[in-house]
């Protein structure tokens, strides 16, 4: 029966060595992977931020652009509505308008596909940190449509297409123009203005939705470190309280295994204070 009792004793206490070193070890390792943790996690976020900085950039630059695209239509309509009786004088303003689609319009439009494209690829890699970053519990950072981006590069192509459509109508149907036929010009202007204008308020919700992830993300950034030591101190303090519950199996496993109490040693081996308040006489 002695026997069993110190071979228990002593699988106790092995169990308890290994707990209690396992228990320092993390207290170490909590803090050395806070650490790095925070790193990385600052490097995501900040990489994130720089991309949603530049998609937001991108979208201003294309906001401006259909802007422009816009003011370009309204006057192509606007110069067409002015065409007059004299037909000889109409022929030289419809050869300066359909220059005008052609050199400014066509050109604007294919900037804006560049740019859509660029925009494009730079909220892909936004939207991938941010998901990486939505995966940590407790975590929700907006994530930028690609849908709308979808649909807004659908509609320019439109437009592109209805530029290209004008222009060759233009061409073609120039008599017709010249003697008084302007809705054939100013329908698809009217279309392509109600059509930028629709895709103008879409790029400044899209904006506005790139700066709300931008905040997000600066927010996120500045709280990593705080929420990180928060969670090392707490995991610290779990760790402590199971070494000093397996220090103290330890103890009471070496009092079973060798029949003695460690405490009541030192305590015996401790020496006698000796008493100041006596005097000698």
């Amino acid at each position: 029966m002695q026997n069993l009792k110190r071979v228990l004793a002593a699988i106790v206490m092995v169990i308890s060595a290994l707990v209690l070193v396992l228990s320092l070890a993390g207290i170490v390792g909590a803090w050395i992977v806070r650490g790095q943790l925070a790193t990385d996690l600052v490097g995501i976020a900040t990489k994130a931020e720089a991309r949603a900085t530049q998609a937001k950039q991108g979208v201003d630059r294309l906001d401006a652009a259909l802007t422009r695209a816009h003011d370009q239509v309204l006057v192509v309509e606007h110069e067409v509505q002015a065409f007059g009786a004299d037909l000889e004088q109409n022929r030289p303003l419809l050869s300066a308008i359909s220059e005008r689609l052609g050199l400014e319009l066509g050109p604007l439009f294919d900037s804006v596909r560049e740019i859509m494209t660029t925009i494009r690829e730079t909220v892909v890699a936004v939207n991938t940190a941010t998901e990486a970053i939505n995966a940590i519990p407790f975590i929700s950072i907006p994530v930028p449509e690609m849908e709308k981006l979808e649909k807004l590069s659908q509609d320019v192509d439109s437009v592109r297409t209805q530029v290209q459509d004008l222009r060759t109508a233009i061409d073609q149907r120039r008599s017709e123009i010249i003697q008084g036929a302007v809705s054939i010009v100013t329908t698809p202007t009217s279309q392509m203005g109600t059509a930028l204008g629709e895709m103008q308020a879409t790029v400044s919700g899209y904006s506005e939705q790139l700066g709300a992830v931008q905040e997000r993300l600066s927010s996120f950034k500045s709280a990593i470190g705080g929420w990180l030591t928060w969670a090392a101190v707490i995991l610290t303090l779990i760790l402590l309280w199971f070494a000093f519950s397996q220090a103290g199996l330890l103890v009471l496993g070496w009092r079973f295994f060798s029949g003695q109490d460690l405490l009541a040693q030192e305590a015996q081996q401790a020496p006698a204070v000796p008493d100041r308040t006596q005097s000698t006489v």
